[in-house]
Order: structure tokens, then C-alpha cells, then sequence
């Protein structure tokens, strides 16, 4: 079957843009699934905070009861809170929010890196859809010429 020079660079052209097309979709999913995970990874941003903070105040909490706990000790065996004894206690309650806002700053430096991979996740789904349109351009182009070049030689033979 024969198809006259009309007909083929139609064909041509109309694979071309298809082809094109092709490329701007794919792209257009390479920027969705990046958006998608990036905002997974901004998800996880907020959940390393909020568990750091749960976790730190879980912390606050076990050595308040310590020192509780020591206080009612002390008033057993009749020592009075004061000097020696309330020193303990008091270093005791600065070590512990000393090791709540460690825990902090660890879920803090967490989310700092959910956060870069986030950013990072989105870019690289905005260059692929950028690139595709390069793609879809050259495509179109390359494909035009040979459409053209195809007809000029089909025209010449007749």
C-alpha cells in the first residue's frame, strides 16, 4: 500500500506531536510524583517535631515523678529539703530539661532534613517537567524536518 506524499507527511507529523506529547506528560508526572514526595517528606517534618516534643515532655514527666518520688523518700526518713539534698534535686531537674531539649534539637535536626529532602524532591520534579518541554521541542522540531525533507524528496520524484 502506497500512500502519496500528503498522506505520509501527515503521518509524520502527526507521530511528532505525539511523540511531543508524550514527553510534556511524562514530564507533567515527574513533577506530580515529586510534588507528592515532597509533601510526604514535609509530612515527615511535622511528625519528627511533634514526636521530639512528645518524647521530651514523656522526659519532663519520668524525672518530675524521680523527684517525686525522692522528695517523699527524703521526708521518710526525715531528711529536710534543703543544702545537700535540694541540690540534688535541683541539678536533677536541669539535667533533665537539659535532656528535653536534646531530644528537641534531635527531632528539630530531623525535620531540618525532611525538610531539605523535600525541597530538594520538588526541584528535581520541576527539572523533569522543564526538561520535557526541551524534549517535546526538539522532538517536534527534528521530527518537522524529516517530515518536510520526506516530502520535498517526494515531490521531487513526481
Amino acid at each position: 500500500m502506497c500512500f502519496g506524499p500528503e498522506v505520509t507527511m501527515a503521518l509524520s507529523v502527526l507521530s511528532t506531536a505525539a511523540s511531543a506529547l508524550g514527553s510534556v506528560r511524562q514530564g507533567q508526572a515527574a513533577r506530580q510524583a515529586g510534588d507528592y514526595n515532597a509533601a510526604i517528606q514535609r509530612n515527615q517534618a511535622i511528625a519528627a517535631q511533634q514526636k521530639a516534643e512528645f518524647d521530651a515532655d514523656r522526659e519532663r514527666q519520668r524525672s518530675a515523678s524521680q523527684r517525686a518520688a525522692a522528695r517523699v523518700g527524703f521526708a521518710k526518713g526525715g531528711v529536710a529539703i534543703e543544702g545537700t539534698p535540694l541540690l540534688v534535686l535541683s541539678q536533677d531537674a536541669e539535667q533533665a530539661e537539659l535532656d528535653a531539649q536534646a531530644i528537641i534539637y534531635g527531632g528539630d535536626v530531623s525535620a531540618a532534613g525532611f525538610r531539605s529532602q523535600a525541597e530538594l524532591t520538588g526541584m528535581e520534579g520541576r527539572a523533569a517537567e522543564k526538561a520535557s518541554y526541551s524534549e517535546a521541542g526538539s522532538t517536534l522540531l527534528t521530527g518537522l524536518g524529516s517530515a518536510s525533507s520526506l516530502y520535498s524528496k517526494s515531490r521531487k520524484k513526481d
